[in-house]
């Protein structure tokens, strides 16, 4: 399908979670975010605050991450940093799943860590992040359940970060087609120019995370590490 720049934009979540980032780079983030149409603004946490200032009076989402990127902090860590994420503004959250626990066959304790981040979502977005790459296809399958009976919005591909991976049409592919139509699929990881958002779009993403945002609407190649 072609779509326009304007329209891959504004399925775009502009992305900054260098932890070399600084105020500047935030402001600037905000800046782009409003400038080219893209429909969040991912950042740390500490940068919540920030983002919601800047972007205030938008309709931009501010959005971060909680247990990102290794996935192993204990859920009741996790679930105070989602709270913490939502008080200061974050309006959808994106939370990294103990990958580890679903390879030792801990399905359990990963559903019981999976259904504590939603509540503690309240009113947010909730996306989880299922690090497909690292998964053969029980483990695919199995996360992919888990994190659909924990009533997540969004299934996403991986962090974009290590084992993780980068997005492909196959992975996208794989969790439209295995989740039911009301949860939404986000693709992260290495989405650097348009044919690439394009692709993904097509497979069945809703939303792309990107830190190669205005390359991508300005018809270059980015070279951004998310």
């Amino acid at each position: 399908m072609d779509r326009t720049l304007e329209e891959i934009a504004s399925t775009i979540q502009h992305t900054e979670v260098s932890p070399t980032a600084d105020r500047t780079r935030i402001v600037a983030l905000c800046a782009e975010c409003r400038e080219y149409g893209f429909d969040g603004a991912m950042v740390l946490p500490c940068w919540v605050p920030l983002a919601r200032e800047e972007l205030a009076g938008t309709d931009v989402s501010v959005c971060s991450a909680a247990g990102f990127p290794m996935g192993g902090d204990g859920r009741i860590a996790k679930a105070s940093a989602v709270r913490d994420a939502v008080a200061a503004g974050a309006e959808e959250v994106d939370v990294m799943p103990n990958v580890g626990f679903l390879k030792s066959g801990m399905d359990e304790e990963l559903a019981a860590e999976m259904d504590l981040m939603v509540e503690a979502s309240g009113d947010a977005v909730c996306k989880a992040m299922l690090e497909l790459g690292a998964l053969d296809d029980d483990e695919a399958e199995r996360i992919l359940s888990l994190a659909v009976e924990a009533g997540f919005d969004y299934v996403k591909t991986s962090s974009g970060w290590g084992e993780g991976g980068k997005a492909t049409v196959e992975r996208v592919r794989f969790l439209r087609e295995n989740a039911p139509a009301d949860v939404k699929v986000k693709a992260s990881g290495g989405i650097r120019t348009a044919a690439d958002a394009e692709a993904l779009l097509d497979a069945g993403a809703d939303l792309l995370g990107s830190s190669s945002g205005v390359a991508i609407v300005e018809g270059g190649a980015g070279d951004g590490e998310y």
